[in-house]
């Protein structure tokens, strides 16, 4: 019996013992730094490549090869997980005798700002490639805002429009109307517009000033561009 016993209460010090020494080796493991055997890899594409993948479902993953991003997949788009904001903000200002805003009755002119009005472009997606033009490299859902304003408006009833295209077609107004002044004086308009763009589309900002071909000073001009 008493042989028994010893046995048994030896065999439970051997258990105890190698329960021990596991828990060691874990957290001796755990306190490493990974080898690249312990990662997982997931698949890589180029944006093309992404944009073509057929039936995607939420939450499927995939590496960016054009962003250098992890892309995953959220209702019916593949977006790139960032706490950094993707705006684009141009903006020219001038009090001077610049006649930026140059206009023929019913024609739209591009704004005139471009890559040198830069004030902040983040997150990577935004190619300025002149005045008024943004390329946006990632599909989603944009907010988008113009302005510009002038201190020489005539008096009377003059047309204005900001309009904005997507690859040289007109799909919206972010503003337009009549400016009804007694005198010449300074004067402005601003619109906004949200609107679904997919990866390389070029957005451009074009306004209408309706004043007899006769040039204007612009005070200031602004673009801004937000991915939501």
């Amino acid at each position: 019996m008493l042989q028994f016993l010893t046995r048994k209460l030896v065999g439970q010090n051997v258990l105890v013992s190698l329960f021990f020494l596991l828990l060691g080796g874990l957290a001796f493991s755990w306190s490493q730094a990974p080898s690249a055997g312990d990662l997982v890899k997931i698949h890589k594409a180029n944006q093309t490549e992404i944009n073509s993948i057929s039936n995607a479902e939420d939450g499927m993953l995939i590496y960016n090869e054009d962003t250098k991003e992890i892309n995953f997949f959220e209702g019916s788009s593949w977006v790139a997980p960032s706490n950094e904001s993707k705006t684009i903000v141009l903006n020219r200002a001038s009090n001077g005798n610049n006649n930026l805003i140059v206009n023929s009755t019913n024609t739209y002119y591009d704004f005139p700002v471009n890559a040198t009005n830069e004030l902040s472009n983040t997150g990577g997606i935004y190619q300025t490639l002149g005045n008024g033009r943004i390329r946006v490299t990632e599909t989603g859902t944009y907010f988008m805002s113009a302005a510009f304003s002038v201190r020489d408006m005539p008096s009377g009833d003059t047309k204005y429009i900001i309009g904005l295209f997507i690859n040289g077609t007109l799909r919206g107004y972010l503003t337009r109307g009549f400016a009804s002044l007694p005198n010449q004086d300074w004067w402005g308009t601003s619109g906004t517009i949200i609107y679904p763009l997919q990866a390389n589309d070029e957005v451009r900002f074009r306004y209408v000033v309706n004043n007899n071909g006769n040039a204007l000073d612009a005070v200031f001009v602004n673009i801004g561009i937000t991915q939501l």
